[in-house]
């Protein structure tokens, strides 16, 4: 078995968008296993910019996503990324991502508890200590997606 590998860069691109062909003779096991692994690998990580730069980062250590102005941005346990991807995009994105409020999208792998205390009001506590609140118009969404998976 032969792999040929070409990268080829177009600066006319707005986003990052890989395309991956693979051409082959026939169908094959190692031919179904490297699809399914560039899958799989795509599912676990996220491109984002830092600096110039285009960081490799894993969708497990995202916290959350959230806007503030007119800009959207990537927490992650470690650092803070500003993103081009629109929220309506990242909720999509993975079967983890909860969307909390207008402004707001959670990794729910990476939240410590839902502190129900106050009454009407959900405050999300992430287990790096941060916090977020749930805005009134999605408490009934976040209530709804905890009682789905209490036991």
């Amino acid at each position: 078995m032969k792999i040929k590998i070409e990268k080829v860069i177009h600066p006319k691109f707005s986003e990052n968008e890989f395309t991956i062909k693979i051409e082959a003779f026939e169908e094959s096991q190692i031919l179904t296993e490297l699809v399914q692994y560039i899958e799989e690998f795509s599912k676990t990580k996220a491109i984002v910019t830092h600096e110039n730069e285009f960081k490799n980062i894993a969708i497990d250590d995202i916290l959350y996503f959230y806007s503030d102005k007119k800009y959207n941005y990537c927490k992650t346990i470690k650092e803070e990324f500003k993103i081009k991807s629109k929220l309506y995009e990242l909720e999509k994105m993975n079967s983890n991502f909860l969307r909390i409020s207008k402004s707001c999208v959670i990794n729910i792998a990476q939240v410590a508890c839902f502190d129900l205390g106050e009454t009407g009001k959900i405050i999300v506590k992430f287990l790096d200590g941060s916090v977020q609140p749930v805005s009134r118009r999605k408490i009934r969404d976040v209530l709804d997606y905890l009682e789905e998976r209490r036991i």
